[in-house]
């Protein structure tokens, strides 16, 4: 168990090393490629073909584990008897405002939400949040 543990430590070491870099997803090299002429690695073929697969599979997800979140704001937040009208005034306000930014209502249970936006960084959020809190003072950031 120690030797498989020592085996593939090098292997996942040198595939986060991959993760981190920015490639072309057409000209995937294999790990091996990137270890020194002086490095042998014993392992089985089965090994090899199920990385090679893994890699294969997951071609096309980001590298960075906070890549598919997106971070949006929340201008309304309520669960009072007019929650549901005042929500839509809202969403409705803020799309007058603010034309061409997503908005979204929602509900969970007893909460009426409107969201907007989609901003990328949290920084890019904070920064429409400068703007938005203006007209609603209460909006803060969410992580979808």
């Amino acid at each position: 168990m120690k030797r498989l543990f020592l085996l593939i430590l090098p292997i996942l070491a040198c595939l986060s090393l991959r993760a981190q870099e920015v490639q072309d997803t057409t000209s995937v090299q294999d790990v091996f490629d990137r270890l020194s002429e002086n490095v042998v690695v014993n392992q089985s073929e089965a090994l090899r073909t199920a990385m090679a697969a893994h890699v294969e599979r997951n071609a096309k997800r980001a590298a960075s584990g906070l890549a598919d979140q997106t971070f949006r704001i929340r201008i309304f937040f309520d669960s009072g008897q007019s929650a549901r009208a005042a929500s839509e005034a809202a969403a409705s306000r803020f799309k007058t405002l603010h034309p061409g930014v997503p908005v979204s209502r929602s509900f969970t249970d007893p909460f009426f939400k409107v969201t907007v936006g989609n901003y990328a960084t949290k920084a890019d959020a904070a920064n429409a949040l400068k703007t938005i809190q203006q007209e609603f003072p209460t909006a803060f950031i969410v992580r979808n």
